[in-house]
């Protein structure tokens, strides 16, 4: 379930991505083009209203990917109604929540933020549905019942994220394959050779620059808004990179993670999997420099993020030498 290895960069707005830009957005309708740039085994349907759904085009499955509708329902009563039924099938539901409700997690009446956590049961007697979050690179551990009232409310946020609002409208997911899908050598390939493609910068995702050369690209635009940018411009904009720079750092560590699921099929990856690990490590460390930068408001933090940033750019220059050699054993 890797997601390809990759960094975006748009230098008319400062925004950055993996696959898609990380961008301030009031919606979750995403469309099928966007929503499919980065899962090799996933296929992605439009966001699609669940009261407006085509019952003929949902039953549609294809035979070498896994299906994830995701679902919005601004009747809650409906959407609470669909999750009952899925799990009366053994079907566990994934579904967004505003953390802000959560009463097990730090944001709790904190901070909102949309967060996926999945719920396999419920007793309508007692009032309670049971979760399972045990998303580490959130802080998130958990294994429990909530009230299916305070669960409700989750899903209805309008999740104030301060100058905007991003309502959840009790967004869900709905995992579907065919029995025939597995997944296979090639496509454990093909995450690499995409990967690699797009580190190199030998090809635009969504209209824009990707790779090795997007990160340069950025480090020196950021430079020169540390000199000519208005503060209150720039410190607004680090409070933006705190959060984009942890997305980027959590990729870094997942793609470690997929080529050690894989290393029964290539030779000698441990020491890039030790330079993904670095690399995350060092995301995590510039998004931590910028918040600080925002909230201390001391430009000479400035220094530290693009050093950082240069490290980076050196460390993942290096994977992606290493990815280029990497030794396929043969299929089994």
């Amino acid at each position: 379930m890797a997601d390809y290895l990759s960094f975006m960069y748009d230098q008319d707005t400062g925004y950055i991505g993996l696959n898609y830009l990380h961008k301030p957005s009031r919606s979750f309708e995403f469309s099928e083009e966007q929503l499919n740039t980065s899962l090799e085994y996933v296929y992605f349907p439009a966001v699609t209203h669940y009261s407006r759904r085509d019952r003929n085009e949902v039953q549609k499955l294809p035979d070498n990917k896994i299906k994830i509708s995701l679902y919005i329902e601004d009747n809650p009563q409906i959407a609470h109604e669909r999750l009952i039924e899925l799990i009366n099938l053994g079907i566990p539901v994934i579904t967004v929540v505003d953390m802000y409700h959560m009463s097990y997690h730090s944001a709790y009446h904190n901070a909102h933020g949309a967060h996926a956590v999945v719920v396999t049961g419920y007793n309508l007697e007692e009032g309670y549905v049971e979760i399972f979050d045990k998303y580490g690179l959130s802080k998130s551990d958990f294994d429990g019942r909530m009230s299916i009232e305070e669960f409700i409310c989750s899903r209805n946020s309008d999740n104030d994220q301060g100058s905007y609002k991003k309502p959840i409208r009790n967004m869900w997911m709905e995992v579907s394959k065919n029995e025939c899908f597995t997944p296979d050598y090639a496509s454990c390939k093909n995450i690499i050779v995409e990967s690699l493609s797009r580190m190199k910068g030998e090809k635009d995702i969504l209209g824009f620059k990707c790779g090795l050369p997007a990160l340069e690209s950025f480090i020196k635009d950021l430079v020169y808004k540390r000199d000519t940018m208005p503060d209150d411009d720039l410190f607004y904009l680090l409070r933006y990179y705190n959060t984009a720079f942890k997305i980027v750092s959590r990729s870094r560590t997942r793609f470690m993670v997929f080529l050690k699921e894989i290393s029964a099929m290539v030779d000698d990856i441990e020491e890039i999997c030790d330079c993904f690990n670095n690399s995350s490590a060092k995301w995590e460390i510039a998004s931590n420099l910028a918040l600080r930068l925002a909230l201390t408001k001391n430009k000479n933090v400035m220094s530290n993020i693009c050093r950082q940033l240069e490290l980076i750019k050196e460390t993942e220059s290096r994977a992606v030498e290493k990815l280029l050699k990497l030794s396929f054993k043969r299929e089994a």
